[in-house]
């Protein structure tokens, strides 16, 4: 018996040993493949951040290109007759303060300017009169000067004349009447901004970005290197996936010196070439960072393992026990099996639940199925990345895809060119953000590169901790052909219309006023009622073509730095009559002297006309011997609110979400017993949204008092 018990000790021992052995190895190999999926992981992860970044500058080049385009066109429309009256013509203030006005709109912008055939400065945004110094030295003016064809050119950075910082500048040639060169717009973007977005992304430091030409000059970067602006590199690892590899993209794992620094460290390296514009971004991260999580987990599987053999030495132990217990042991598995008897009959019950609950969940899956499949309108579902999950056979025949051509693909495919995604669109909107729901009439792209208008409807939910995206969508071709038949009809009725009615209205008017003598008493009720309503009819067809510009997108603006107090008085002015013959008062609140203290940028005539609507619908809707008060307070963020505040019953709440429609209103009663056409609201929106403002209302309740207050918030203009 010793001897078998002896036996089995040293067979106990090789086992021991060779369980080891083979657990280190086990452990081995695991960290080996954690780090390979680790690198796997984060080129992934370093190529998306990559390409994130990309579209980002690409935007914002998007912005600056369109700024550059804009004030071109703009200066080839007016003022391209010759150099000599270009140069006359753009030497105002007037023009310095456009410019301003445009650098206002992005932040990356630091100067525009204007050059002459001799690269003198005409105008800039940074200081009127502009300051005398020449820039035909530079590589930009000398492009355009020399070639008939160049548009616009990316400059090589340099440093500023007036404040000795670095730029790179966009350039447009801009040419005369007669095909000449006349002079050059520049857009100054300052390294600077680009370096400080980059600060922000660099993950305490683990991080570097740099922003080159396609000739690999750097631009911008992040750790900054003001040495190395203006700098070509023709040895990293841009230009050998760009020039060796003739690729745009790809992601490298190479030995790195950042600007800066003396070590050389290695770094994962994710390359795009942008593909409307002549640069490329360069993301890395260092390797303490993307093997940081390997490097957690390599030291929990190392205690691991050596748990695991103090373990496998502690069993070693508790074998030999077992040889001396044998009876013992024989009593516990007998224990053992009785129970796992009973846990076995317990999983045959759970078995069966769960069988139930997969039917029913087969059953609702089927019928969910059933409507996707069957939807008239169709159903596009794109997981946060934009990649599409699925669509239903309405939405191939919109976009002409088969299902196998979309799924797994990026939903940008359906989008225009230049235009954003589902996922980005849906972004860009308050009411998206405020509710996770969106609707809205677009325009979007089918297979072919076809456009067409659509209604999307937008809804976010949650699935496995992941946020997705529903979206329905209609073809409305029909729709809009409908629409547009119906305006171009309004167009034409209301211009044939307006003509011989302002020459009515003129003579009704000049009949009241006694140009032809006094008109008999019994007379001249009938007269004043017939112009009373050529003056309505008159607005009415002033409000269908404002509508029709609107949608034809041709309302032009003119604004102004105005004091916000006078533009009030004069509202109470031009509509005291009005109020007058409601028997309503109507008066400004202006306490602490807000208004008379604040200044807005706006188009004078286009906001008396929506203060009209406002102050007009306060006096129709309030009771004889009420007030109707214009007031002003000051909100965060640089705005400023103007409220317009009656004493009637207020808007019905079934009524808020079609009050700012076209031809929309509360009752169609109220047509008849207070005039108007319902576009009122929905002309007055426009305007103000298209003054960067917004409108809207409240009723007010309790001890504030029965009726409703129409507000307007503005920017504040600092002049």
């Amino acid at each position: 018996m010793r001897l078998a018990a002896l036996h089995a000790s040293r067979i106990a021992k090789a086992l021991v040993v060779c369980l080891v052995v083979a657990i280190l190895l086990a452990a081995g190999a695991f960290v080996w493949t954690l780090r390979i999926q680790e690198i796997n992981k984060w080129e992934k992860q370093t190529e998306t951040f990559s390409i994130v970044l990309a579209e980002n500058t690409s935007q914002q080049m998007d912005f600056a290109y369109t700024t550059l385009g804009n004030i071109a066109d703009r200066i080839e429309d007016r003022w391209s007759v010759s150099a000599e009256y270009l140069s006359k013509q753009l030497g105002t203030n007037d023009f310095h303060q456009f410019l301003k006005e445009k650098i206002a709109l992005f932040p990356a912008i630091e100067v525009i300017s204007v050059l002459d055939v001799d690269g003198n400065v005409i105008s800039t945004s940074r200081e009127f009169p502009a300051p005398t110094y020449n820039l035909s030295e530079r590589d930009y003016f000398q492009v355009q000067r020399n070639n008939v064809t160049q548009e616009n050119y990316l400059s090589n950075p340099v440093r500023s004349k007036t404040t000795g910082h670095w730029l790179f500048f966009l350039s447009h040639r801009l040419t005369g009447s007669d095909g000449e060169f006349i002079g050059v717009v520049i857009l100054g973007i300052s390294p600077d901004f680009y370096s400080n977005f980059y600060k922000k992304l660099s993950a305490d430091g683990h991080a570097a970005i740099s922003l080159m030409r396609e000739d690999f000059t750097y631009l911008a970067q992040w750790p900054e290197d003001y040495t190395q602006i203006g700098r070509t590199n023709l040895t990293g690892s841009a230009h050998h996936l760009v020039i060796d590899l003739h690729k745009k993209s790809g992601v490298f794992i190479s030995e790195t010196t950042l600007p800066g620094q003396t070590e050389t460290t290695k770094r994962m390296e994710a390359i795009q070439a942008l593909d409307k514009y002549p640069l490329i971004l360069n993301f890395s991260v260092d390797e303490e960072l993307y093997l940081s999580d390997w490097t957690k987990i390599s030291t929990a599987i190392a205690i691991v393992a050596i748990a695991a053999t103090a373990a496998v030495i502690a069993a070693f132990r508790v074998l030999i026990r077992l040889f001396l217990l044998r009876e013992s042991d024989m009593r516990v598995m007998t224990e053992l099996k009785r129970e796992a008897d009973i846990i076995n009959r317990n999983q045959t019950g759970l078995l069966h639940s769960l069988t139930e609950q997969q039917s029913a969940l087969k059953e609702s899956s089927d019928r969910l199925q059933a409507i996707f499949q069957n939807a008239v309108d169709g159903i596009v579902m794109i997981d946060e990345a934009g990649v599409v999950e699925a669509v239903n056979p309405a939405a191939s025949l919109i976009y002409r895809y088969a299902e196998a051509e979309v799924v797994g693909r990026n939903n940008r495919l359906f989008s225009p060119p230049g235009q954003p995604d589902l996922f980005d669109l849906a972004m860009t909107r308050r009411e998206f953000l405020k509710t996770g729901r969106l609707r809205l009439e677009t325009e979007r792209m089918r297979k072919g590169g076809d456009l067409f208008p659509a209604e999307l409807a937008m809804s976010e939910y949650y699935l496995g901790g992941k946020r997705k995206l529903i979206v329905f969508i209609r073809d409305i071709s029909e729709r809009r052909k409908i629409e547009r038949m119906k305006n171009e009809f309004i167009s034409t009725v209301s211009h044939e219309l307006r003509t011989p009615l302002t020459a009515i209205r003129g003579a009704l008017g000049l009949l009241i006023g006694g140009a032809m003598g006094g008109l008999p008493e019994t007379l001249l009720p009938l007269v004043t009622m017939a112009h009373k309503n050529s003056v309505s009819l008159t607005r009415l067809i002033n409000d269908l073509l404002d509508i029709q510009k609107i949608e034809a997108g041709k309302m032009d603006f003119m604004m102004e730095h105005l004091n916000l107090y006078l533009l009030l008085i004069t509202a109470v002015q031009n509509n005291h009559a009005l109020a007058q013959e409601l028997s309503v008062q109507l008066r400004v609140a202006d306490e602490g002297n807000i208004a008379k203290l604040t200044a807005v940028q706006v188009d004078q005539g286009r906001f008396q006309q929506v203060m009209a609507n406002l102050i007009s619908n306060a006096c129709k809707y309030s009771p004889q011997g009420g007030e109707v008060t214009l007031s002003v307070s000051v909100l965060p963020h640089s705005m400023v609110r103007i409220a317009v505040t009656d004493q009637g019953s207020g808007v019905p709440e079934s009524f808020r979400d079609r009050i700012f429609q076209k031809f929309s209103q509360a009752d169609s009663s109220d047509t008849r017993a207070k005039g108007g056409t319902g576009l009122g609201l929905a002309i007055s929106r426009v305007i103000i949204q298209q003054m960067q403002g917004e409108i809207d209302y409240y009723n007010l309740t309790g001890d504030q008092g029965n009726g409703a207050v129409f507000y307007i918030d503005l920017p504040l203009s600092h002049g």
